[in-house]
């Protein structure tokens, strides 16, 4: 969903279960509400990037998708604010303070709160970053790198296998140019 909304290509997903419980799918609306289109239908939702305007978004319902958000304000003209999610801080790792030094090695102008990250629009470059070993981290690091010029390289890629490990598959259908190298790095 990033990944469309920030490249302004469009991007469909189909077999989505909106009537699921989990929160993840408020980022539909949070990108929709940032600028992007969204159309959902019956049997799929279409999300096309317009550009992006930033804002304070609470995070709480949603902390899994503080990586893949903050990415996306580093693109989102202005200011974003993930706020109220200090629970990010004890997943898989304290993903506000991972996302905080790997966006700023990419270039972010970032700074970490408490409970969030504020973020700035960012012209970030490709670089050598960690993936701490978290999934959302790595594949969040991932669209950012797709974004930018220059190589991004992210260690601890395999990762991604815990929930995802279709991603580089699904992102090269989507003409993302995404290997996996070396057994560990994307």
């Amino acid at each position: 969903m990033v990944q469309a909304a920030i490249s302004g290509s469009e991007l469909t997903m189909e077999n989505l279960d909106m009537t699921d419980p989990q929160g993840d799918k408020l980022v539909l609306s949070i990108l929709e509400d940032m600028g992007a289109r969204v159309t959902i239908n019956s049997s799929s939702i279409t999300i096309k990037g317009n550009g992006l305007t930033g804002r304070e978004i609470d995070m709480n319902p949603i902390p899994d998708a503080l990586p893949a958000m903050a990415v996306a304000a580093c693109f989102a003209d202005g200011e974003t604010r993930l706020v109220n999610v200090p629970q990010a801080r004890l997943k898989e790792t304290d993903r506000i303070h991972v996302m905080c030094e790997e966006l700023t090695k990419m270039g972010a102008r970032i700074r970490e709160l408490p409970d969030g990250l504020i973020v700035q629009k960012s012209s970030l470059r490709g670089c050598r970053v960690k993936g701490h070993g978290d999934h959302r981290v790595v594949m969040s690091l991932a669209v950012a790198g797709l974004n930018i010029d220059g190589e991004t390289a992210i260690d601890t890629a395999e990762a991604m296998s815990v929930t995802f490990p279709e991603f580089p598959e699904l992102m090269g259908a989507c003409g993302a140019n995404m290997q996996l190298i070396e057994g560990d790095r994307l």
